[in-house]
């Protein structure tokens, strides 16, 4: 199951505030189709049972065409709804404890080299960096990290990471060009019009870099 954290990947969501008036199922088996490789539960405007509620059916969804099913933030959805991983923030709690509970893939949000280092000694089994470029998905972002910092990450980081944050079709070919080949896109994806097409055009952006 973590085999996947090791190759190139591309790390989807479900829609969020980028759903309007689309069908959020719909847009999450697009991006499969289009070839993610994972899909993020990250539903922050839903209640705890809505979110357990739509995470079910985003979950068979997403098992169906043998991909990894994470849960954002919710360690208690996370095992309710048996997913393949949870992803936790700076702000969430510790991974120590979600540990003790969660016997799955754990990744933390990071967003300088030393939040970098000490996740990684806290045990996860993958990082998210970012945000890389400026981003309209968070209300109050972290500090740009720029391309650099993934450079870094490729000399020194002992467990998978990937890039997230402003990350678009149009500078993709910067982010592989640093050896990261593992991103996280959530805006370019979900406001594309056709949201498969997009995603396959990124996949095979990943594919032939």
């Amino acid at each position: 199951m973590k085999q996947i954290f090791k190759e190139d990947i591309l790390y989807c969501f479900t829609p969020g505030p980028f759903k309007r008036d689309r069908d959020p199922i719909e847009m999450v088996e697009a991006q499969l189709r289009g070839g993610a490789d994972v899909i993020q539960l990250r539903e922050k405007e839903m209640s705890k049972r809505e979110k357990i509620d739509f995470g079910i059916r985003v979950r068979d969804l997403v098992k169906r065409y043998n991909r990894l099913f994470i849960v954002n933030d919710d360690l208690d959805i996370a095992l309710i709804l048996d997913a393949d991983g949870l992803h936790l923030g700076q702000e969430d709690i510790p991974i120590s404890y979600a540990r003790k509970w969660f016997k799955k893939i754990i990744g933390i949000s990071t967003h300088s080299i030393p939040q970098a280092e000490e996740a990684i000694r806290a045990g996860a089994d993958y990082i998210g960096i970012g945000p890389i470029s400026s981003t309209s998905t968070k209300e109050n972002p972290d500090p740009l990290v720029g391309l650099d910092i993934l450079r870094e990450l490729n000399r020194l980081s002992t467990i998978p990471f990937v890039a997230i944050g402003g990350i678009t079709e149009d500078n993709l070919s910067d982010i592989i060009d640093t050896g990261c080949r593992r991103v996280a896109i959530i805006s370019d994806i979900l406001t594309a019009s056709d949201i498969e097409l997009k995603t396959k055009r990124i996949k095979q952006i990943l594919k032939s870099k």
